[in-house]
């Protein structure tokens, strides 16, 4: 087993290597411009190989952070918001793996500077991922509530750390950007139909379901599309859809 590294420019070293690793995951995840996911990940080997196993200073420290936090707002700004966000929120979660360990009290004090850093990169993570649920255009009332309710969850699970890792600034920006996702939620929850579950009472083809729900057989692949069918000209007798318009 590895011994635990012996001062806070070290430990700091052993997270950036690792946070590096969790980044250049999240890029390995997303279908990405190849001139994006080529760059980003360049910069993650080269933190990994090169810049952390020469960490010596503390300005060294910030540098990483920003350029970690840089390459995960510019993978998650490239990417389709709707597929960015879970690997978003997945990669927030690994950064809490990538602090160090140790049983000296000392050691655990000087590890503050790489929880520092790896709370930067996970609030740089879920404020990117709040962005992406603002963006994506959800199509049901259901779909926009489970977002307002991911977000709430990240934050709630979060925030302390933010707050005590990087004071009080950095947790109301993210406060604020996930309340303001919210707010916009809400907003958009009023302009979408909540989904229901038609029973149809046996098969039918996609566009007669279409034409009997919504008077329009050209909504027919969004019936297909949202219940997985492999044909639509047997639909199942009990589907998802959206509620019509009164």
């Amino acid at each position: 087993m590895a011994s635990p590294p012996s001062s806070a420019v070290a430990g700091a070293a052993v997270s950036a290597v690792a946070l590096a690793n969790v980044v250049a995951g999240l890029v390995r995840g997303l279908p990405l411009p190849t001139g994006t996911a080529q760059s980003s990940l360049s910069t993650c080997r080269r933190i990994a190989s090169i810049a952390a196993p020469r960490l010596f200073v503390l300005a060294d420290v910030a540098a990483i952070a920003a350029e970690l936090i840089v390459t995960v707002q510019a993978a998650a700004r490239d990417a389709d918001p709707a597929d960015a966000s879970a690997g978003l929120y997945d990669a927030a979660a690994a950064t809490r793996a990538c602090v160090p360990s140790s049983a000296s009290p000392v050691l655990t004090q000087a590890y503050s500077l790489a929880r520092g850093l790896c709370v930067g990169v996970e609030a740089a993570c879920l404020g990117e991922a709040f962005l992406c649920e603002a963006r994506t255009e959800f199509g049901d009332r259901q779909a926009a509530s489970a977002a307002r309710d991911r977000i709430t969850t990240a934050l709630e699970g979060a925030i302390d750390r933010v707050a005590a890792a990087l004071g009080q600034p950095a947790a109301f920006v993210l406060t604020t950007s996930a309340n303001q996702t919210c707010a916009h939620l809400v907003d958009l929850s009023g302009n979408l139909q909540p989904l229901i579950r038609a029973q149809a009472g046996r098969s039918f083809p996609s566009t007669a379901l279409a034409w009997s729900l919504y008077a329009d057989p050209s909504r027919a692949p969004e019936l297909v599309a949202r219940n997985r069918v492999g044909t639509p000209f047997h639909m199942p007798a009990s589907f998802e859809a959206l509620a019509p318009k009164a």
